[in-house]
């Protein structure tokens, strides 16, 4: 019976410091992440972006496709809490609506990219779970966005030297459907110096576009011999049922001023 007693008493300790732990263990959640839905593409005009008028670029701009292949990226604010652990991926669309981990990346990133496979013309939504260190987790709400064909490009080759009064680009549509382009020159520092839409009206392949003299008071505007310029053609469809602008982005390519 004395075994018996020291038994019940040690049984009695651990029981109240087990409660003493669980009165102790962090039970709040994470502040819920925020993710960015599509706010605009390159070329757009400035919105308010955090109180501050702002050019749309390929960093600020929420949910997007990439020039890289046929992938969705998603971001979001930045993350409050310090005591952040991980956070799951979860994505779903109108095809498979039911929701499926798509992956988990550690909680020191602000965005993340879909590499898929995805298809054209669906409709991908994602939100995200955040742990803390403590397990426990906040949900995040839902962006979408639907990826369209790649337009191909024709000319200029990469890495060659034009002279930009001869200058065409040229590029193959994308699809059959009736969107626009947009075509997209930066100079070296990614500054947006130029841009237009072009919209089909029965053209054959490839579709072609001269690249205008541009005259600018903007020193950081003004293109110079031996500059080094980056473009890229921009596919747009709008969805009725969304409406929403679906997107696409062709590969990016160089060319040097003569």
């Amino acid at each position: 019976m004395k075994y018996l007693g020291y038994i019940i008493l040690l049984l009695i300790i651990l029981t109240g410091c087990a409660g003493e732990d669980d009165a102790g263990k962090d039970t709040t959640p994470p502040i819920q992440p925020v993710l960015i839905p599509h706010l605009g593409d390159p070329g757009d005009s400035p919105i308010y972006i955090n109180g501050a008028l702002t050019e749309i670029t390929d960093e600020n701009n929420g949910i997007d496709t990439v020039p890289e292949g046929q992938m969705i990226r998603i971001a979001w604010e930045p993350l409050v809490d310090t005591d952040l652990s991980h956070m799951k991926i979860y994505r779903f669309s109108d095809i498979d609506i039911e929701p499926v981990e798509v992956d988990e990346i550690q909680a020191n990133r602000n965005s993340y990219l879909d590499q898929g496979p995805l298809v054209e013309r669906v409709w991908y939504s994602y939100y995200v779970e955040l742990f803390d260190a403590s397990g426990n987790s906040a949900v995040s709400d839902t962006v979408s966005y639907a990826i369209l064909a790649k337009p191909y490009l024709v000319g200029p080759d990469n890495g060659t030297t034009q002279n930009i009064a001869n200058l065409e680009f040229q590029w193959n549509r994308a699809d059959d459907s009736s969107g626009f382009y947009r075509i997209l020159v930066w100079n070296e520092n990614r500054k947006l110096i130029w841009h237009t839409d072009f919209n089909l009206a029965n053209e054959i392949d490839p579709l072609t576009l001269p690249f205008p003299i541009i005259s600018s008071e903007d020193e950081e505007d003004r293109i110079h011999p031996g500059d080094v310029l980056r473009w890229r053609i921009d596919y747009f469809d709008w969805d009725v049922q969304h409406q929403m602008y679906m997107g696409s982005e062709s590969v990016e390519r160089v060319f040097i001023v003569q």
